[in-house]
């Protein structure tokens, strides 16, 4: 309903937003992703039981919040999908894209805690640029990629972003969905970004005014391989509200092919850099 301010009545908005954590990848597979396990990737592809969970969710996005899911308001249904640089989130996106009858969007700025890197026995880092334009273009053919990642997404000089600069770049990354919000249109559709694990934490967190600190944590968001989120964000005169409306929503996923949402597993995250 409209809502009085002074001697105008404005209307607040709303936009729908899914959040889609990536399917099972080969270093969630490892016992010890850690900066020190040689076999950890620093790019790492999905497993077959995360390429099962990737076309189980496309499958569900569709039927739910795809444009031809009667069920849900023309103005819920996903028209515009973003995704992380890392190839497994692409990889969980190129089904979603398919299914949904859109193209990926590609943005430098959802990748995951770390960045793009490389460990060694002795903790020793090296950076890693990540996929660039041509390379993003080979392998996900038809995805859009912004001029700035043109040679790759990530500075080798960075070494391994620190979980305050992480909480620094996801709260530009809030401010941008607001940005989408406020000039989004029910024509539009909704947003559906394709992210990971410790983002999703962090998110959630901050799009509920959550106090941000490193370290050890008192409360945490766990999300499972595949696992969606809808969340609804309202623009209205007296102010904004993010609402969550679902949480990791697994249920299309057969409970033989569910993993992750570990409790341990992203504490490890905040308690050692490098181990997302």
């Amino acid at each position: 309903a409209a809502r009085r301010l002074g001697a105008l009545r404005i209307s607040p908005r709303a936009m729908r937003l899914y959040v889609v954590r990536h399917a099972q990848s080969a270093n969630n597979a490892l016992a010890h992703p850690s900066l020190m396990n040689p076999d950890r990737d620093s790019d790492p592809s999905l497993t077959e039981v995360g390429f099962k969970q990737a076309e189980c969710v496309a499958r569900f996005l569709k039927e739910e919040y795809g444009a031809g899911a009667e069920r849900c308001a023309v103005e819920n249904r996903i028209g515009r999908l973003y995704s992380s640089p890392m190839r497994r989130c692409m990889l969980t996106s190129t089904p979603i894209a398919r299914e949904l009858g859109l193209d990926i969007t590609v943005r430098g700025d959802i990748f995951e805690h770390g960045g793009c890197f490389e460990g060694s026995a002795d903790g020793a880092v090296k950076g890693r640029p990540g996929m660039g334009t041509e390379q993003l273009e080979r392998e996900f053919p038809g995805c859009v990629v912004p001029a700035e990642l043109d040679k790759g997404w990530w500075k080798e000089s960075r070494g391994v972003e620190t979980v305050e600069e992480a909480q620094e770049r996801i709260a530009s990354v809030v401010k941008w969905l607001w940005e989408l919000a406020e000039a989004s249109k029910p024509r539009d559709g909704a947003v559906c970004i394709v992210v990971h694990g410790m983002f999703i934490d962090i998110l959630c967190k901050q799009l509920a005014g959550a106090p941000m600190s490193v370290g050890k944590q008192s409360a945490m968001f766990c999300t499972n391989n595949a696992g969606v989120h809808a969340f609804e964000l309202l623009v209205a005169p007296e102010g904004n509200i993010a609402g969550m409306l679902r949480f990791n929503q697994v249920d299309r996923i057969p409970v033989e092919l569910q993993t992750g949402g570990s409790l341990d597993g992203l504490d490890e995250c905040y308690m050692n850099e490098g181990s997302a």
